[in-house]
């Protein structure tokens, strides 16, 4: 009796606003959920899948970045080239190892320290060379996680560009001004040929002479 007096007293606004606040709280549980599994399962090492291309001189960055996110300030992260995994940048325990790296590199690469905190492992390279070209690992590394990923950098140097353009323009002249030449020779004889074979007298010599005269100044 008691209990059918409660329903009653219960309006169906009543009972739409404790239907509403219990998906609140069942969405609010599956996002703790969710965020828990994310932060237990290993993060992935993403790299670019594009080639990065740069100049000679021109400063770049190769992206890397942690999937999800993870703050890796405190953790091996660690980049290198080649087949023998020649040191471009380590950082570990907190702070940049330039010990470890290989003297061509010296003081051309750096990491974002506040990038770090949010997973961001891009390397960025300062005066690009000729010979930086080459394949690059990002690697990351925890006491239970060692993954990588690779970046693939082509260099162009923009000047021997610019010189082969020039050159080729230059060809391509020379060639054209030969063909023009070949053409009014041609035309010369043409006119010499039927001055021979018409009849010989002074209208004709000064027409063929000033004919002759103009195909040598145009060449």
């Amino acid at each position: 009796m008691f209990s059918s007096v409660i329903i009653h007293k219960i309006s169906p606004v009543s009972i739409l606003l404790l239907l509403n606040i219990m998906k609140e709280k069942v969405r609010f549980v599956v996002l703790l959920l969710s965020q828990a599994a994310m932060a237990s399962r290993d993060p992935e090492v993403v790299c670019s899948s594009d080639p990065v291309e740069a100049a000679v001189s021109e400063d770049v960055i190769l992206q890397c970045h942690l999937e999800p996110p993870l703050d890796a300030t405190n953790m091996t992260v660690e980049w290198s080239r080649g087949s023998h995994n020649q040191f471009v940048h380590l950082h570990q325990d907190g702070k940049d190892s330039p010990a470890e790296q290989k003297e061509h590199f010296e003081g051309r690469t750096s990491l974002s320290h506040e990038g770090l905190t949010k997973g961001n492992l891009s390397l960025k390279l300062s005066s690009v060379q000729l010979s930086d070209a080459g394949r690059y690992r990002c690697s990351f590394h925890t006491e239970k996680v060692h993954k990588s990923c690779y970046v693939n950098l082509t260099v162009e140097n923009k000047n021997n560009t610019e010189e082969q353009q020039a050159a080729f323009s230059y060809k391509t002249a020379r060639r054209l001004h030969k063909g023009v030449v070949a053409v009014i020779v041609i035309i010369c004889i043409i006119i010499v040929i039927f001055g021979l074979k018409c009849e010989i007298n002074g209208a004709v010599c000064e027409c063929l002479g000033a004919c002759v005269e103009m195909c040598l100044d145009l060449l």
